[in-house]
């Protein structure tokens, strides 16, 4: 296939681990056929440029566990390590936040016991004991003299996860970490890719990304009887099993062919020959950035300055600008990292959520109907659907009585265009940021394009604080009309938010111009005064306050469980501080349990 511009170098080697079999609906499909040929490359080349910490949230735990399973060092001694740390692990690498070094031992603990509970499992059932290997597993094909349909010589499949075999080679475990709790479930197609390397794949030393891999195949003489897949909560220490229903319980080389080549062999095609671009998280990571045409260029979006570092390219949303205000800490380590200690959202986040889904799925409906004669949600049947608490089901109906009246699809032409939650994505090239924004809604209206955010709260909106401020996302809607990321003409566009309360008459509709330079200007300030802190932080030092009760990076720091401890939250559960829910800036699969690494 032609390379697409922006992109130089030989198609030959196609290279797929099982994160490329995972249907993903907002997934560039040019990034991911391009990201499956290693030998291709930016062009103009991109230079290395290294972070500030450690991003690779399994980076620190997966090098504890080598010394824990490679080097037969005591737990206690790795976590005392840990705690001792200061920069990077081990000394190599980037350096590693405090609270990750934290969250590390806290995982390593939980994850050894976990094994320890597994093989003792097995051992019970006959099975033998499974120890780490060294060198992971890779099934790579014999490479040919002339190309395939997709222009591929050759094809090497790798597994990502910790591994371990049986001293007699008839069993052979993957173990697939998560963030928080273990996964029951996997794509057919992920674990059709991981099945087939298990059975087939032989041990392989680790080489440089662009060295070419030998010409030989490479696969084992001897399948292993067995192979199973276990998914573990790096949170809770939970385990579930993914290809077998218990430890005695697995799938033979056989059935591990049949699910490749019927559930993981369509989706590698699939990835490997897609054509077309989707601008969005992808663009991150992607080599063609430079040469996508679909991928609106917004220099000087809100004048910012290009770090006193270079920076890896990194994405930027209304909700990472929030995060990072309250606390740099949190963003490093929920946003990036996605740390999670399984604390439950607060009631006015869940009722927040309950009022977006129940609008996204009436909005989205064809043809397009408004909301004004809908009923109303009963509050019972809201707590069954949401796992709600009375009170914040009787107020999430409340709320959505009110929206009947300030729809924006009441009256709506069915030939104007709705879009629900439709990613808005834009790059500042001197930043060498990718800006992402979803507004709750996009619609137009006799030519005029219109970005409706809907927020649910207890309180009414605070007339002290400018409303851009408040809520940066409108800001950087302005910013993305103004420079052309969405419809042809700001002045004929607006941006509105829909304040949604229970009682009756208290919710109100805001509406701003980005036609104007006042606004525009006003806009630039807020997105400027949030971005460039973030943009320039090496440190990511935590910041306390009333939003420590709810991070969820909060039980591995310090400061924060301090704070918490100090200042506990008043014991009535009926008096949410701010009830506005986050907004999706960007969804959990953009980053998920199963980094770009795997």
């Amino acid at each position: 296939m032609q390379n697409p511009p922006g992109v130089a170098g030989d198609d030959w080697l196609i290279k797929a681990s099982p994160r490329m079999a995972r249907p993903d609906a907002a997934a560039c499909p040019t990034h991911r056929r391009v990201a499956m040929r290693p030998q291709l490359v930016a062009e103009p080349a991109v230079p290395f440029l290294s972070m500030p910490y450690e991003e690779f949230g399994f980076g620190p735990l997966f090098t504890a566990l080598d010394l824990v399973e490679h080097r037969g060092r005591p737990v206690e001694q790795v976590r005392t390590e840990l705690r001792g740390t200061r920069g990077p692990f081990r000394g190599w690498g980037a350096p590693v936040h405090p609270v990750h070094l934290a969250w590390t031992a806290h995982a390593l603990e939980r994850y050894v016991a976990a094994r320890a509970r597994e093989q003792a499992a097995a051992e019970e059932s006959g099975l033998p004991p499974t120890l780490a290997v060294a060198h992971p597993w890779t099934w790579r094909t014999h490479r040919t003299d002339a190309p395939d349909p997709r222009g591929a010589r050759q094809y090497e499949h790798t597994l990502w996860g910790r591994m371990y075999a049986s001293a007699d080679g008839t069993v052979r475990d993957l173990w697939l970490p998560s963030l928080g709790r273990a996964k029951t479930s996997r794509p057919d197609a992920e674990l059709g890719a991981v099945a087939q390397v298990m059975a087939y794949g032989s041990p392989t030393p680790r080489r440089r990304a662009r060295d070419d891999p030998p010409a030989e195949a490479a696969g084992t003489t001897r399948p292993p009887s067995l192979v199973r897949v276990f998914d573990v909560g790096c949170a809770d220490g939970s385990v579930e099993p993914l290809l077998g229903a218990a430890p005695r319980f697995g799938e033979g080389p056989s059935k591990a062919r049949q699910r490749f080549e019927g559930d993981a062999v369509p989706a590698f095609l699939a990835a490997a020959t897609a054509t077309g671009t989707r601008p969005g998280e992808s663009c991150v990571d992607c080599k063609a950035i430079a040469g996508c045409t679909d991928l609106r260029r917004t220099p000087g979006l809100w004048g910012g300055r290009p770090p006193s570092a270079a920076r890896k390219r990194r994405s930027l949303s209304a909700w990472d600008l929030r995060l990072h205000e309250e606390c740099p800490a949190q963003y490093h380590l929920v946003r990036r990292l996605h740390l999670n200690d399984l604390s439950t959202e607060n009631e006015g986040a869940r009722r927040g959520r309950a009022v977006d889904s129940w609008l996204d799925a009436r909005h989205g409906e064809r043809p397009v109907r408004g909301c004004r004669d809908r009923a109303v949600p009963d509050p019972a049947a809201l707590r069954s659907g949401t796992g709600l608490d009375e009170t914040s089901a009787r107020e999430a109906a409340g709320m959505l009585a009110e929206h009947r009246l300030l729809c924006p699809l009441n009256g709506l032409g069915s030939d104007e265009r709705v879009l629900v939650q439709h990613r808005v994505t834009a790059y500042v090239p001197e930043l060498d940021v990718v800006v992402l924004a979803v507004p709750d809604l996009v619609y137009t209206h006799r030519g005029r394009w219109i970005w409706r955010e809907t927020k649910t709260s207890a309180r009414p909106l605070w007339e002290r604080k400018p409303l851009l401020r408040t809520y940066p996302q409108l800001a950087l809607g302005v910013l993305l009309f103004h420079a052309g990321a969405l419809g042809d003409d700001p002045r004929r566009s607006w941006v509105e938010l829909e304040h949604l309360r229970e009682s009756r008459g208290e919710s109100r509709l805001e509406s701003v111009d980005p036609g104007r330079s006042e606004v525009v200007d006003e806009a630039r300030d807020v997105i400027a005064g949030l971005a460039q802190p973030l943009l320039d932080d090496t440190t990511y030092e935590p910041r306390t306050g009333h939003h420590c009760h709810g991070c969820r990076a909060r039980a591995w720091c310090r400061p924060g469980t301090a704070y918490v401890t100090d200042h506990p939250l008043p014991p009535s559960p009926g008096a949410p501080s701010h009830a506005d829910g986050p907004e999706p800036s960007v969804p959990p699969h953009s980053r998920g349990d199963l980094p770009a690494h795997d």
